[in-house]
């Protein structure tokens, strides 16, 4: 009798967590959406998915884009066409990851190209194994220092994950790859984004690692923004001319 009630309460409390998900086991409708835009040349796109590829508060639709075509877009400079900046960039993730405690190095090249790492982490190229093919790669190379932008190297990251690397990387160069690639760009060009990571939530954009506690903050109805005043300063500010000497 005992073990009869024992096994009612397991089933009752795996009902309980299965209507908590969602009809089909699908996310809970108390659970929001999120656009998460990242190139795999970002550190700082690394550290943001640590935070949210296992937040139970979000469920993260990942979307890779190419941070080239973001940044010309606004004709804005890559950080790592900056000596001095790229530099200072890579203290702050040591620092970062320091007081994080996050296994951090940094690729073998950087920058690198990492289109073929973008194409096998899409959607239509993974599949269901979008998320671990994700893991995998960001662990490769900004914990294992591979070369990102080597495709062997890639595949035997995937292979030591136990990931079908030669499927994937035969759908990543398929036309649907390549649409998926672009469809992505221009969505976040769309929302306004400017680099990575950025992320987007009821149409709201959030960009850096360092915004996470902000977006967080805005999906628990706790965003501190002024909204009123934003909409002032931004109506009655205009630009004066630009510096000259």
């Amino acid at each position: 009798m005992v073990q009869h009630f024992s096994t009612l309460k397991k089933i009752c409390n795996s009902f309980v967590e299965w209507t908590k998900a969602g009809p089909l086991g699908h996310p809970s409708k108390s659970m929001k959406r999120l656009n998460f835009y990242f190139d795999f040349l970002s550190p700082f796109s690394y550290f943001a998915w640590l935070k949210l590829h296992q937040n139970p508060e979000v469920v993260v639709d990942f979307k890779p884009v190419a941070l080239g075509p973001l940044l010309n877009h606004w004709s804005i400079k890559g950080p790592g066409e900056v000596q001095p900046k790229r530099e200072f960039l890579l203290k702050q993730c040591l620092r970062y990851a320091a007081k994080n405690h996050i296994d951090f190095t940094t690729p073998k090249t950087h920058p690198f190209n990492s289109l073929y790492a973008l194409r096998l982490a899409l959607k239509s190229t993974a599949g269901d194994l979008q998320a671990e093919v994700i893991k995998t790669l960001w662990l490769a190379g900004w914990s294992k220092r591979i070369d990102m932008g080597e495709p062997e190297e890639l595949k035997a990251a995937l292979l030591e994950a136990g990931l079908p690397a030669e499927e994937l990387f035969e759908k990543s160069f398929s036309k649907e790859a390549r649409a998926e690639l672009k469809m992505n760009i221009q969505e976040a060009i769309n929302f306004g984004a400017f680099g990575v990571p950025s992320m987007v939530v009821d149409q709201e954009l959030f960009w850096g690692n360092d915004a996470v506690e902000d977006l967080m903050q805005f999906i628990q109805g706790s965003d501190v923004l002024d909204r009123a005043k934003l909409e002032h300063l931004l109506s009655s500010t205009p630009r004066a001319a630009a510096q000259s000497v």
